[in-house]
């Protein structure tokens, strides 16, 4: 953008020298002929310019898009704190809300695939009985069975998450 500037006040420059030199023409040929050398360097002048105020709209563009960036960015953290890694059962993991934080909310799990995308994402319980419980994710379509039977609670995660991502 400076090299853009400084092209069109040279051209401003050339100017103004074509506009002195042309008080001085006697002949009517010349003086037309300075005016339309003065139209190409106003032009030229004016090319450079609009140029310049493109990139000027292109950078104020890409500098309000990274802002609302920065924003979604800093509520996705402050939403994020609310929550904490619990172990439904060994192996099994998802988001719990942490004492103090439920805002009126009641007691829910979030799928950790989902948060570890910066999405908040609920796990519901999909079926339940005496012998274990199954929950899903909507959103990503994880499914979390956890057998709590009349043995030690065995555990299997149904899901695409790969912590090492």
């Amino acid at each position: 953008m400076l090299h853009e500037l400084l092209g069109a006040a040279q051209s401003v420059q050339a100017l103004t020298t074509l506009l002195k030199s042309a008080n001085g023409l006697a002949n009517y040929n010349e003086i037309v002929a300075a005016v339309s050398q003065v139209n190409a360097k106003l032009m030229q002048a004016n090319t450079v310019a609009l140029a310049a105020q493109e990139k000027q709209a292109v950078l104020s563009a890409k500098m309000a898009e990274l802002e609302k960036e920065l924003v979604r960015f800093k509520n996705w953290e402050s939403e994020a704190e609310r929550y904490r890694l619990h172990a439904l059962a060994p192996g099994i993991f998802a988001y719990a809300l942490k004492p103090g934080m439920e805002n009126g909310e009641p007691p829910h799990y979030l799928c950790a695939n989902c948060m570890s995308k910066h999405q908040k994402a609920l796990l519901q319980v999909s079926a339940e009985s005496e012998f274990g419980r199954n929950y899903i994710c909507h959103n990503c379509s994880s499914t979390l069975s956890i057998d709590f039977g009349n043995r030690a609670p065995s555990c299997i995660a149904i899901t695409d998450y790969n912590p090492f991502d």
